[in-house]
């Protein structure tokens, strides 16, 4: 429990909690990170002998099969030093590339000069964007591409149709239940799979003699990003213009036992248009041995931005000499009312409150009363030394 002084004259004084009026929410921010590059390749093929009317069966990939490196992107983290992290999206501008080929094996006399043979082949692929936490990867899929081989008069050893290709850009959001994967210090980052999630490729007949085969082959590449928003971190102050974070209050020079005037002071959680709320969280007394100094300090959860408490420090002159104190107070970030990462919260924020004061004796004159130490003594002596030189005017 904090302590308070026992001085009634003292407590009498002491200010209830005054909060600012009521600010409006604070606004976020928005970073994106540097875009990384990737390209990812994947190739499946499947055979069919010569002289087959149908397939026997397609050939198919996975994500581990073929697959080029890299397998995986590094994104950047939300550095967590720039604030409270409230929402992250991953970016996603790439192209997917599928291109069906069907090539038929040279040996074989098949061909005649009037007859006209074929090979044909069908492929379908998928590609993923695996986001590790939070998120639905996006997705695109190329299915059914077919590319067909006709030969007239002579062997033909390769066809295709072209390439197939598809724009893959998507911006995926994070949930927020996940947002402490996308915090980092500052150089950290996570990872994204790029994954052929399917790749199969199928020679539906083949005229020929020699073998046919059908390959599928992957090519996606592109750039990802993050973009991420946030709040900035709270900023505790004894001052509601600028960053003051040590205060001394000084009682200055009391006689014992007089009653002293308590000091106000205020904490502050500087004004920015985008900033979390201030929470004391703890205060910590240092050097009061005499048990004289006190205040009003409360904890509290919640300070708006550009809003400040109002509080009182007391004394109680029953101690001679020089008396101090010191008052560690322990801030951090509050919850913000929307959604946010809670490892980016920020704690151990500090504020230091200096007191002091210096407690005179007063000295009994010769009739048993109260007369003032040595500063009022010189006063006195200055009057009674004017009066002696205005008699001896009067004398002469």
């Amino acid at each position: 429990m904090l302590k308070t002084t026992l001085n009634a004259a003292v407590l009498a004084a002491v200010s209830t909690l005054a909060l600012a009026p009521t600010f409006a929410h604070a606004s976020v921010l928005s970073t994106t990170t540097a875009t990384t590059a990737f390209n990812v390749s994947n190739s499946v093929s499947d055979t069919l002998g010569g002289k087959q009317a149908s397939s026997d069966g397609s050939t198919s990939g996975t994500a581990n099969t073929n697959m080029d490196t890299p397998k995986t992107a590094t994104v950047a983290q939300f550095d967590k030093s720039k604030g409270v992290l409230t929402g992250a999206t991953v970016n996603l501008v790439s192209t997917y590339k599928q291109t069906t080929a069907v090539t038929v094996a040279t040996g074989g006399t098949n061909a005649n000069d009037s007859g006209t043979y074929t090979a044909k082949g069908t492929a379908s692929s998928s590609v993923s964007l695996g986001i590790p936490t939070g998120v639905t990867g996006a997705s695109a899929s190329l299915s059914n591409v077919q590319d067909t081989c006709t030969v007239t008069g002579k062997i033909k050893a390769a066809c295709s149709n072209g390439s197939n290709s598809a724009q893959v850009d998507k911006n995926t959001s994070v949930g927020s239940s996940s947002l402490n994967a996308y915090v980092g210090n500052g150089s950290g980052s996570f990872l994204v799979d790029l994954l052929a999630v399917s790749n199969t490729a199928d020679t539906t007949s083949n005229e020929f003699a020699g073998m046919a085969t059908t390959t599928s082959t992957i090519d996606w590449n592109g750039t990802l990003s993050a973009t991420y928003t946030y709040l900035l971190h709270a900023a505790q102050s004894f001052s509601t213009t600028s960053a003051v974070t040590s205060l001394t209050l000084d009682f200055g020079d009391v006689y014992l036992g007089d009653a002293v005037a308590a000091k106000n002071f205020s904490i502050a959680n500087l004004a920015d248009g985008n900033r979390v709320g201030l929470k004391l969280t703890g205060v910590t007394e240092t050097g009061d041995v005499n048990n004289v100094f006190g205040t009003s300090l409360s904890l509290f959860d919640n300070l708006a931005q550009g809003g400040s408490n109002g509080y009182t420090a007391s004394f109680l002159a029953n101690v001679l000499g020089k008396n101090t104190a010191t008052y560690q107070l322990t801030l951090a970030d509050a919850n913000p009312a929307v959604a946010f990462a809670s490892d980016s919260l920020g704690k151990g924020y500090n504020l230091t409150l200096n007191v002091t004061a210096n407690v005179l004796k007063h000295v009994a004159d010769t009739t048993g009363g109260q007369v003032p130490e040595p500063a009022s003594l010189m006063l006195l002596g200055l009057g009674a030394a004017g009066l002696a030189t205005a008699r001896k005017r009067r004398q002469s």
